[in-house]
């Protein structure tokens, strides 16, 4: 199994008291699956996705990545858990304003110490990205600048790929395309994928789906 959550509660502190996001869920995953977190705004999709990349800790609960419990680790060993194991795709994109195309997509696993020419090479041919490498991320479009967040992404073959609401900033079309492509290099590297996302289409294009509601799997 790559990932086993089991009990995942998580709660903050607002002015009108305690609010308990997460109450208990349970989540696994195994290696080459694909599963779709859908649920309302509010509902804890984001926060459960957060605490499986390690962003963030749940306060109570385990949450076992490739046989690493991650909840229990500290900030450094939660971040050598994301630059190694799991890989993050936002909704915003998250580039480097500052840096090349190129550069921007191979940060991730230079991080890691994993960089792999020929393969960042090869993911810039599948996303459709070899004629950008030497711009600079406001010279491309929200669709290009998505392909280049997931080439980051997988450049250091993650096991495990969390995707928050990926094509929440792209139109339909591009969102199908940039979805097709993610699920092919997904299957291809056998790594995992955890998609938040609000659409039932693209819910729909993965093998599997939950769905959260007021912080329980409903």
């Amino acid at each position: 199994m790559l990932l086993a959550a089991r009990n995942v509660q998580k709660k903050f502190d607002t002015a009108d008291g305690e609010f308990h996001v997460l109450r208990g869920v349970d989540i696994a995953l195994d290696s080459g699956e694909t599963l779709a977190l859908t649920g309302e705004s509010g509902s804890g999709k984001s926060t459960l996705l957060h605490l499986i990349g390690g962003l963030d800790v749940p306060d109570q609960g385990e949450i076992v990545i490739d046989g690493t419990d991650i909840a229990a680790l500290d900030d450094n060993g939660r971040a050598a858990v994301r630059r190694g194991v799991v890989g993050v795709v936002f909704q915003q994109f998250n580039l480097i304003p500052s840096i090349r195309i190129k550069d921007n997509i191979a940060f991730q696993a230079r991080l890691a110490g994993r960089y792999d020419e020929a393969w960042a090479r090869t993911l810039a041919e599948r996303l459709g990205l070899v004629d950008q490498l030497n711009k600079y991320p406001e010279q491309l479009s929200g669709g290009q600048q998505q392909r280049v967040a997931i080439a980051r992404t997988l450049a250091p073959r993650p096991r495990l790929v969390l995707a928050d609401e990926p094509t929440g900033n792209l139109d339909e079309d591009t969102a199908a395309t940039v979805i097709s492509i993610l699920l092919a290099l997904v299957d291809e590297t056998q790594a995992g994928l955890l998609m938040v996302t609000h659409s039932t289409a693209l819910a729909g294009r993965m093998a599997r789906r939950m769905h959260l509601r007021v912080g329980q799997i409903a």
